[in-house]
């Protein structure tokens, strides 16, 4: 398969539904590459964890779109620092900026050079204390249209899509309908221009709250503690290694080897 492009990615809207997921290792990547989705998020702790993920998934999903977020720190402090940073985020692979929180005048330095942008819309876990904890944004008017506002101020300064999270479906499909950039739904309906969520989700390996908006389509860490469970438990009884399992020497052989050790 050829690589998707941005170009081909912004071509979509209006046209098809793009799927959206996280992975953050070359299996998962893997798995979302062979799937068709279109692009994957992906990072890490620091920028060099990041960079390392950003490695691991790319040799998973060779052809796959790859967003990553900058270090908030350094995307903040100056226009010069964010734009070093993004220079080394797509020298290590990815191909997209995904910045969470990040207002629409840090924004615009990057994205007239070229860097492409991905805001976020709605409720913004970064901003997790000032929503008053996890939460729907834009059931009253007046937040609706400050979800608007903020998604056409990031639109005006070069941002080519926005994660748009916990807004109610109504809202979500009319703003997206005014814009001319993506709209990615994080739990605010199906008229969005793409959906997003959690591979962990997905998979069924999120070891804590899954949210009302996932859905799960299978049970990794289920299947895997299974898996493991029995492996332990066929150790334990004898029952592994059985004799397929075994490489076996020739009698003549074996013999040989113990004159040679003799008791020793």
């Amino acid at each position: 398969m050829s690589k998707l492009t941005v170009r081909d990615l912004i071509q979509a809207k209006g046209k098809r539904k793009l799927v959206l997921t996280t992975a953050f290792d070359a299996w998962t990547a893997r798995a979302a590459e062979t799937a068709g989705v279109d692009m994957i998020l992906a990072w890490g702790s620091n920028l060099e964890h990041s960079k390392w993920i950003i490695d691991s998934v790319r040799s998973g999903a060779p052809n796959t779109l790859i967003g990553t977020g900058l270090p908030s720190v350094g995307a903040y402090s100056s226009e010069a620092e964010a734009l070093r940073l993004a220079g080394e985020i797509q020298s290590a692979g990815a191909d997209i900026l995904y910045c969470s929180g990040l207002i629409p005048e840090k924004f615009a330095p990057l994205a007239r050079q070229k860097y492409p942008c991905v805001g976020h819309v709605g409720y913004l876990p970064v901003q997790n204390t000032w929503f008053g904890g996890p939460r729907a944004v834009g059931k009253t008017w007046e937040e609706a249209v400050q979800v608007y506002n903020d998604t056409v101020a990031l639109e005006k300064a070069g941002c080519i899509a926005v994660e748009m999270e916990c807004v109610p479906a109504k809202v979500a499909e009319e703003i997206t309908k005014r814009v001319k950039l993506l709209t990615f739904s994080m739990g605010s309906g199906a008229n969005c221009d793409g959906q997003f969520l959690f591979s962990s989700d997905l998979l069924g390996t999120n070891t804590g709250h899954y949210p009302r908006h996932s859905i799960t389509y299978a049970r990794l860490l289920d299947t895997a503690i299974q898996a493991l469970t029995r492996y332990r438990n066929d150790v334990e009884s004898g029952a592994y290694p059985a004799p397929q399992h075994i490489i076996n020497i020739k009698d003549d052989q074996f013999e040989r080897f113990l004159e040679k050790i003799g008791d020793r």
